[in-house]
């Protein structure tokens, strides 16, 4: 199947027509005809938008089931003001922009089974997140189950009905925990990596640099990805294997 072939399916999958897809994406229906004809293909920023659009990584839509779509890996780093704004400046030049964003992520756990309070508890980097993020007019259910810090699972689904979920999270115990503010700035680099400026409220800047084509194993993109890191001229003792809602309970923890 070809990059026309998926808009097409993943579009009908979503029960949209070309006129209503190519709205939302402020272009006409005869490019959205275009593309999925293979006469011609849309850039990559279009290509991000379609993926937010289709809730699937920029990748499936390139390279299709090549990509496993469900592992994640990535790598974020602590930044200080200088280094964040010395490589925003570098990412203007080497890298293309996607977009900037406001998002708010929503940490749950059930309470049963408190698999982030515990391992915080304890003092060890957390393997589990259950979050609701904000993306635009959207709502995301997000689930990640992390393998050493370096690859995850990651299960997703668009919420088109919040008080239903609230009242399964109420029946089945799962109770609100901590939530992240951040501003986004999005940059793809060579199709190969994503790379994302967070400046984040009460912690900082990050940047987080995420593996969107994969050629062998999650293990191995790993290994490529510290030497991209380190071409980048990053701090790798700065890595952030913790995560945001960690450090947010440690200052509320701390202020009790």
């Amino acid at each position: 199947m070809d990059l026309g072939n998926r808009i097409t399916e993943l579009r009908k999958k979503k029960k949209m027509t070309q006129e209503e897809l190519a709205n939302l994406l402020f272009v006409s229906d005869k490019t959205i005809s275009s593309w999925e004809a293979n006469r011609t293909e849309p850039n990559l920023e279009i290509l991000t938008k379609l993926s937010d659009i289709f809730d699937c990584n920029v990748s499936y839509l390139i390279y299709g089931d090549n990509v496993k779509g469900d592992i994640e890996t990535e790598i974020k780093i602590k930044l200080t003001e200088k280094e964040y704004k010395e490589l925003e400046l570098l990412l203007r030049d080497k890298a293309t922009f996607i977009n900037e964003s406001r998002q708010v992520d929503t940490y749950y756990e059930p309470m049963y089974r408190k698999f982030i309070q515990d391992e915080f508890e304890k003092g060890v980097s957390i393997t589990e997140w259950l979050r609701i993020g904000i993306r635009g007019n959207k709502k995301i259910l997000n689930y990640k189950h992390w393998y050493d810090n370096k690859y995850c699972d990651e299960y997703e689904v668009e919420i088109d009905n919040e008080k239903n979920l609230e009242k399964i999270f109420q029946v089945l115990g799962i109770e609100k925990l901590i939530v992240v503010n951040k501003t986004r700035k999005k940059y793809m680099f060579q199709n190969k990596y994503e790379i994302v400026l967070d400046n984040v409220e009460e912690l900082g800047y990050f940047v987080e640099i995420e593996v969107k084509e994969y050629k062998s194993t999650p293990l191995e993109e790993y290994d490529e990805l510290l030497k991209f890191v380190k071409k980048c001229n990053l701090n790798l003792e700065q890595i952030d294997k913790v995560g945001y809602p960690y450090h947010l309970l440690a200052k509320l923890y701390k202020n009790k």
